[in-house]
């Protein structure tokens, strides 16, 4: 507040500026939410207490919450929107009608209220309070709920504008990297390949066999280059937020599935992953690097693509495949030679992950990556 209002009790400002310092000393917006409603429900003597917030798709999220057993809240994580938050301008709702909130508690509750939280005329989520007497609300309780959520609000808008910003940067970057590839690195290779195939159609006349194959030999690794870094390329320009785990794994599947002819199956048992876009990529990342993998050395007749993830933040992803396999040992004592798969482990240390490789010659091959991410981990992980 700018200046003080004389209709303030001190009991009231004193509950505003502990929200306010509360607020303000959050570093990530899911330590904001949850020191948010652990403070604000102890201040203002309620047992329970929760913040439900608009996501993208259409629904509410329960984002933090207070005094209330996490087996109900997994049940409850994604709810339809409440209409009635958004009929009222700056009331407090009484006495919702939304089922659901009761059975997350014990019956005793007898009024549930519902404070809007707002940045100026939009909405960004509810702020429900479970009380066990039929209370009601005094003009300056009615005040002090609102302008807590007013304040939530600016603070949530405040993480939105910046993240959003981070994520301005860093697709500008990747822009970059974009470019300087294609003007740079994709301009070589694709005069290296017109030079190989002139090359190769000049010699097959009264070239040696060995010779024209050791050239095509040539000529098709680099065609290969050249289409992962023009892949790599339209990547880097695609948006950030706008990929997703899931049609991106969609794509690279397909992809390998058109250019191989291999049998590839694809279980999706993870309807909507809930995990950064930095996550994604590295999930991504060695899904596709498995797919290569296994087109360029296994000689595989079948290749398997699973996903898995639960209630409790855990994930399975898993690439399998028949084909001729390897020897593990000679793999570890030679790993210099196999960056590819030193990479992938390093991209699973980043998701606070193992990744597991298991192969015999002639038996197959099967990777499988497990992580476990919630969004209460949302600090550990924007960093990387």
């Amino acid at each position: 507040m700018n200046s003080i209002d004389t209709n303030w009790s001190v009991e009231s400002l004193k509950t505003l500026y502990r929200i306010s310092d509360t607020i303000n000393a959050a570093r990530t917006r899911q330590e904001l939410l949850t020191d948010f409603i652990d403070v604000f429900a102890r201040e203002i003597a309620v047992k329970a207490s929760l913040v439900r917030l608009l996501t993208d798709d259409g629904w509410m999220e329960i984002a933090s919450s207070f005094g209330i057993d996490k087996d109900r809240l997994n049940r409850y994580h994604k709810t339809p929107i409440d209409g009635s938050m958004f009929s009222r301008s700056s009331e407090i709702v009484g006495e919702s009608d939304e089922p659901f909130l009761r059975e997350l508690v014990h019956d005793d509750y007898a009024t549930i209220f519902a404070i809007p939280v707002r940045y100026h005329v939009r909405t960004l989520g509810v702020i429900n309070l479970f009380t066990n007497t039929n209370q009601s609300l005094t003009t300056e309780m009615h005040r002090l709920w609102i302008t807590a959520g007013e304040h939530l609000g600016l603070a949530l808008d405040k993480f939105i504008e910046d993240a959003e910003q981070k994520q301005l940067l860093i697709q500008n970057e990747r822009n970059i990297i974009a470019n300087e590839l294609h003007d740079s690195l994709a301009q070589t290779l694709a005069s290296l390949r017109f030079q190989v195939r002139v090359l190769d159609q000049a010699l097959q006349p009264t070239g040696e066999f060995s010779t024209i194959n050791s050239i095509e030999q040539v000529e098709h690794g680099l065609d290969e280059a050249y289409t992962d870094l023009r892949e790599l390329i339209a990547h880097c320009r695609m948006p950030v937020e706008k990929q997703g785990l899931i049609p991106s794994i969609k794509r690279v599947v397909e992809k390998f599935r058109e250019e191989t002819n291999i049998h590839i199956l694809l279980q999706c048992e993870c309807q909507s992953p809930d995990i950064p876009a930095n996550m994604e990529m590295n999930v991504y990342r060695i899904v596709q690097e498995a797919l290569t993998n296994i087109r360029k050395h296994a000689e595989a007749h079948i290749v398997r693509v699973l996903l898995q993830c639960n209630d409790g933040g855990d994930y399975l992803i898993l690439v399998e495949n028949d084909g001729k396999g390897f020897d593990e040992k000679q793999i570890q004592s030679e790993a210099g030679k196999h960056l590819g798969l030193t990479i992938m482990k390093e991209r699973a240390k980043h998701l606070g992950g193992k990744l597991k490789i298991d192969s015999e010659p002639d038996e197959g091959t099967r990777i499988e990556l497990r992580f476990n991410y919630t969004p209460e981990q949302i600090g550990n992980h924007s960093s990387q």
